[in-house]
Parts: C-alpha cells; structure tokens; sequence
C-alpha cells in the first residue's frame, strides 16, 4: 500500500468539501487556509460578512477554491441558509470546523449578571451544539460520512480566577464532543475537539493589553515558555478532517505548550 505522504498536498482533501465557522479571523482563518491548501473547497463562514469574503478572496489569489458566507450561528434560519448554499455551491459538505465562541472581560462568580450568563452560553454552547447538529443531519448520507472539529479551550481543564464562566463553557464543549461522537458513530461521522493554551490571536493580544501581567503568568505556567501559533492548531485540525483520521473520535487534542501537565 502507497505511503499517504506520497500524496501531492492538493490531494488529501480533493473534492471535499469544508465550512469553517469563524473563518474570518484567527484559528478559524488559520484552518481555513490550511484546509484550502489541502485540496478542499472551503466556505468561510462567521460574521462579519466582509472578513470572510477577504479570507475565501485570499484563498483564491492563492490558488485554493473557496467562498465566503455570512452566518450567525445563534441563528438556526441563518446556520440552514449557510448549509444549504454549500451544499449548493459545491454538492456536499463533508468537513465542519467551528471556532463559535467569546471571551468575557475576567469578573468574579459572584458579581456576575444573567445577561452575561445567557450570552456566553449562547455563542460558546448553544451555537456550537447547532453547528454540529445541522452538520450531522447533512453528513449522514455522505458515502464516506464526515469530519467534525470544535474548537474549545485548555481553560475547560484547568480554569483560571476570574474566569469562571468561560471554563465552564469551553468544558460543556468537550462534553459535546464526546456526546456527538457516540450519536454519530453510526454514520461514519467522527467529531473531535481541539484545546488550544494561549495562542497568539487578535483575541489574547487583546486580554495582553488590558493585562500586561497575564503575558508573565502564562509564561511562568508553560513548560515550553512560549505561545502557540495559528499554524500549530491549524495543523492539529488538518490532521483531524483527513481522511487517516477515520479512527479518531471524541477526542479534544490539548495544544498548550505543556501547561495542562503543569497544572
């Protein structure tokens, strides 16, 4: 049998066809160039607009195959439109990436409001649970079922002060991986997770300005004393929706430098 990296780059995922949620900006445009890269039509999907359509536009200029879609994925109607015009565009979809999610500014427990609850639920739980569902419902007929990757956070394994809310939603995302990857099984779908540490996005730049001492913290925490890259979980995800990963399922792959087994 042929060595698969035999395989010229392009063929790995030819004819695939991939939406990636988020895409616009960070692990998500990460993804969705990495997955171009290896052969697969790629729809660029999140909000704005704008950010995906100059993603899938740089794809292209790269000699890649994409198009960019809005979608608000708290939004059943606008999660439907989005599948249906791939399916449209390109026949099928076989792969599903999703990086739906937010960060609250750090707040004790205690003080928190039920509005902040409700939204971060919304956009970190809810949203993802609807992507994956409505993935499903697509991919079950696919003669060679599909890929599935939701994006989570080292901080649903080893939460931090003050950020209460939003490790208990990136654990609730494991959870859902695990959950899908039984209901799915029947299907030949395989649904997986990934747990980035701290990864040089515009997100934790942001949380770095606001806390010049975090940047310190987490250097002190990571074994490797450095931050991930975009490539680094690019790559993990690559390795998740091709087609040699047929047996890995219900797994969140931990990428943080280390800082999990620091704990």
């Amino acid at each position: 049998m042929a060595n698969w990296f035999d395989k010229a780059p392009k063929e790995h995922l030819a004819g695939k066809t991939a939406i990636v949620v988020g895409g616009s900006s960070g692990i998500g445009e990460g993804a969705a160039h990495t997955l171009a890269a290896a052969g697969a039509n790629v729809v660029v999907s999140g909000v704005p607009a704008e950010g995906c359509e100059k993603v899938a536009a740089d794809i292209v200029a790269e000699g890649g195959e994409a198009i960019g879609i809005f979608c608000d994925a708290t939004s059943q109607e606008s999660i439907d439109a989005l599948y249906a015009s791939a399916k449209e565009k390109y026949g099928s979809i076989d792969i599903m990436v999703t990086t739906c999610g937010i960060a609250l500014p750090r707040q004790d427990v205690l003080t928190l409001e039920r509005e902040k609850w409700d939204k971060i639920m919304l956009l970190n739980v809810t949203a993802n649970f609807l992507l994956t569902q409505t993935a499903g419902r697509y991919m079950k007929d696919n003669e060679d079922g599909g890929r599935i990757v939701i994006v989570s956070s080292a901080r649903g394994l080893t939460p931090m002060k003050d950020a209460g809310p939003y490790g208990i939603t990136k654990a609730a995302v494991m959870g859902m991986v695990r959950s899908f990857c039984i209901d799915f099984a029947q299907y030949g779908i395989t649904v997986n997770g990934l747990a980035p540490g701290y990864v040089f996005t515009p997100m934790v730049a942001k949380v770095f300005e606001e806390l010049p001492q975090q940047r310190d913290f987490v250097m002190s925490r990571t074994p490797l004393k450095n931050l991930g890259s975009i490539d680094d979980m690019a790559a993990t995800i690559l390795y998740l929706c091709l087609p040699q990963a047929e047996y890995t399922s219900g797994q969140t792959f931990i990428v943080d430098g280390g800082w999990y087994c620091n704990a």
